[in-house]
């Protein structure tokens, strides 16, 4: 009798313990694919970041080179371009708060001169 009643109680166990296995693997999964979306969100943000920060140093050459006489209208363009590419990357990625007043109102004045020498599509 005595071995009867281990041998259910020993499967009883055996029983709840593959239950709990089972719950446990999904819970597992899905932390997993939790973790590797916030890996893959980090990823995408630091590109942008990173491209964010060749264009800031392209207009910081740009606008030297404005400075320094290079005013034709294809350089000056290529400039207001950039920093209109700029400040929409700042707003996408809500980093305005990391950056001077000064900086995004210079971004800001040049995005206008952008917005106003780009032909109106009909």
């Amino acid at each position: 009798m005595k071995v009867i009643a281990l041998c259910l109680l020993l499967s009883v166990q055996l029983s709840a313990v593959d239950v709990v296995e089972e719950k446990a693997a999904p819970l597992f999964e899905n932390e997993i694919s939790s973790l590797q979306q916030l890996i893959s969100v980090n990823e995408k943000r630091l590109v942008a970041q990173k491209e964010l920060k060749a264009k800031m140093e392209l207009f910081k050459k740009q606008k030297e080179q404005f400075l320094l006489g290079n005013q034709s209208k294809g350089h000056t363009f290529s400039m207001v371009s950039t920093a209109r590419e700029i400040l929409v990357s700042v707003k996408e990625e809500h980093l305005s708060y990391l950056f001077a007043t000064d900086y995004l109102e210079e971004l800001l004045f040049f995005s206008s001169v952008a917005a106003k020498s780009v032909p109106i599509k009909p």
